[in-house]
């Protein structure tokens, strides 16, 4: 019988198995601003430095950070141990010994030098600066392809709610049809408190700035900016179309009245402030629906549930079907979690550390756009939906010769109600629901209406998105 020898390894073949391999060297981190989320990203790092640290294969380190006011900065880090405190950010894009700038400051001026600098020295970017990217986004998106580096900001849209990796990774092989979201926790918590607690927008505004939830000037949030900045982000996303920030159609909810909250309620249906892209065939050639207004939603709705300041994401694919994302919006820690996601995935690539440029990867605007390939934004005028129109005072009307008006303006109504006044005393109101109408027939038929019975009319659009509902 054969007996195959046995070899005894050599002592050096022992010590090469003993011997671990090198841990690859630390993701070395400038960030600028130590504000709310600044500070959140330390505590969170620190917190769970191991858990992340292993998740991302190498240690992540703050090596420095760009502040106006370093004392107050290194209060805020808990003292900055380790830490270089420097009070101009461009500093941090030269430094040889930064791999990554976080820029987490805001603001579309400076900012957009920071970054454009630290992306031209070889620096990779995170930011949740959505207002940047909203204006900025194109020609900062073309340096960071030009200069191979990466331009990270899954913490500018939602928060902690992954919804740029959603549609640029998970949902990648899907044609985007829809997507319709709750985008504004301010203006959500507003709107949730004039619908549960009966108030008017001020009192719930004022309630909102004790909570802090709404800044002293709330006009980015309660006029539908904030919102916008993020559609046009998730639009490019989704539909491989610049960021068209000029094109979105926005209206705020400041002229909102509790009336309208309620009559919506009547109906069984939510008011929000929706972000709302979709595609539509317009003449031959597929066009976007880019628009951020108040809507009604059926009340069983997704959205509709969200409460106070969290944000929602509804997403249609035509392989994937619906899918619904949703979490904090807003806040230190929520943020810092998207923020050090996007550093964890840096830190994953085996170049990160090297000036060699990393390759194409994932797009930063999601596609690899081919110029003439970008569809057309359609106007708000053509988009139809259906419509609350809210008539006050009800008692002096007709309600018969009310639907021959708007019938005689091609207005098609498919419901009819009378609701109790909000205020005791008042005369009731006649509420009608619409079959959807282009936006434009719609306003011009209120006006006509309004001037016709002499009562105050109210317009609410009753959302249709292909996000929502398979009606169409």
């Amino acid at each position: 019988m054969f007996v195959e020898p046995q070899f005894s390894p050599s002592p050096e073949v022992h010590a090469s198995a003993r011997r671990a391999p090198a841990p690859p060297p630390a993701l070395r981190v400038g960030m600028i601003g130590t504000g709310t989320v600044g500070s959140g990203v330390w505590r969170v790092l620190r917190r769970n430095r191991d858990l992340i640290n292993a998740r991302a294969g190498r240690a992540i380190e703050i090596v420095a950070v760009a502040a106006r006011n370093t004392a107050r900065a290194a209060t805020a880090l808990d003292g900055a141990p380790g830490v270089r405190l420097l009070t101009d950010p461009l500093q941090l894009a030269a430094d040889p010994g930064v791999d990554v700038v976080l820029e987490l400051a805001g603001g579309t001026g400076a900012a957009r030098d920071w970054v454009q600098a630290a992306l031209a020295h070889g620096k990779h970017v995170v930011t949740a600066n959505k207002a940047l990217l909203a204006t900025h986004g194109e020609a900062l998106a073309q340096t960071a392809a030009r200069h191979g580096r990466v331009l990270a900001y899954e913490a500018a849209v939602a928060g902690s709610v992954p919804v740029i990796k959603a549609l640029r990774e998970g949902l990648a092989a899907n044609r985007i049809t829809a997507l319709a979201g709750v985008l504004n926790g301010t203006s959500n918590y507003i709107l949730t408190r004039m619908q549960a607690a009966g108030l008017g927008f001020a009192a719930a505004l004022t309630e909102a700035q004790a909570l802090g939830y709404a800044e002293a000037d709330p006009a980015f949030d309660v006029d539908g900016t904030d919102a916008a900045h993020k559609l046009a982000l998730l639009a490019a996303n989704a539909f491989g179309m610049p960021v068209r920030l000029d094109a979105v159609h926005v209206e705020g909810i400041r002229d909102l009245q509790r009336g309208d909250v309620a009559a919506a309620a009547h109906l069984g249906y939510a008011v929000k402030l929706l972000a709302v892209a979709e595609q539509q065939e317009c003449e031959g050639r597929m066009a976007i629906q880019l628009r951020v207004h108040p809507a009604l939603v059926p009340a069983r709705h997704p959205l509709a549930l969200l409460d106070g300041a969290t944000n929602g994401l509804l997403v249609r694919g035509d392989a994937a079907g619906s899918a619904f994302f949703s979490g904090a919006g807003a806040g230190g820690e929520p943020t810092a979690s998207a923020v050090l996601a996007d550093l964890i995935d840096l830190a994953r690539l085996p170049a990160v550390s090297s000036p060699t440029p990393t390759g194409p990867g994932v797009p930063t605007l999601g596609t690899h756009r081919r110029a003439g390939d970008d569809p057309a934004v359609l106007p708000m005028a053509p988009v139809k939906t259906p419509h609350l129109l809210r008539l006050l005072p009800g008692a002096a009307l007709c309600e018969t010769a009310v639907l021959r008006a708007l019938a005689r303006e091609g207005v098609r109504v498919r419901r009819r109600t009378w609701a109790a006044p909000v205020t005791p005393g008042g005369a009731p109101e006649l509420l009608l629901l619409t079959a959807p109408t282009p936006d434009a027939l719609a306003a011009e038929a209120t006006a006509h209406l309004q001037a016709y019975t002499g009562a105050q009319v109210r317009r609410l659009r009753v959302e249709l998105c292909s996000a929502l509902t398979d009606e169409q």
